[in-house]
């Protein structure tokens, strides 16, 4: 099994700065994630393992999307999600109280109790949410925004600002149609 060490990440005073304490444990992609947390089936994609902590937190991935749970000592659910490629679609319904974040190369989303999709290419890290809000930091400006619903934001490495955008029609269902929906 996989070791990392703490990371940190400051929001805002709106949003909580959220810091994964202790040393997490990095869970491999198999039937048993962790915790309260399983790897299920996927009816429309057998290649992609949805995980499941019962009713507070699913994370289903698109076709091809790589990425794994991260746990603090202690916790029965992940206190991150470190997405290397790919799309996953997140629903968030922990308590008030739970700090959840998606860790990609390029940006850090933090969230409590949403739902919100993010896509990981070489080229940028695209985060859409879908209801509540979430708190984008860009990584290497360290800079961030709060999106809320429809709201969207893309960060490249070669970003100088970051601009959220309310996203098109079609392209929230080209992304939603790579989880079926």
């Amino acid at each position: 099994m996989s070791r990392i060490g703490p990371r940190n990440a400051t929001v805002s005073a709106r949003i909580p700065a959220l810091l994964l304490l202790g040393t997490a444990l990095l869970a491999s992609n198999v039937a048993r994630a962790g915790g309260a947390c399983a790897f299920v089936a996927n009816d429309r994609d057998p290649s992609a393992k949805i995980l499941q902590c019962g009713q507070e937190l699913t994370v289903r991935p698109a076709h091809g999307a790589r990425f794994r749970p991260i746990y603090t000592k202690g916790q029965e659910l992940p206190s991150a999600i470190r997405l290397d490629s790919g799309a996953i679609l997140i629903d968030d319904n922990a308590k008030a109280d739970a700090h959840f974040q998606i860790l990609t190369p390029l940006a850090i989303a933090a969230v409590r109790g949403t739902r919100w999709a993010m896509d990981v290419t070489p080229a940028r890290t695209s985060t859409l949410v879908l209801s509540g809000a979430v708190a984008v930091t860009n990584r290497r400006l360290n800079q961030y925004i709060v999106l809320t619903d429809g709201e969207g934001v893309d960060i490249a490495p070669t970003d100088t600002t970051m601009t959220q955008k309310r996203w098109g029609e079609a392209r929230v269902r080209a992304l939603m149609a790579r989880f079926g929906e």
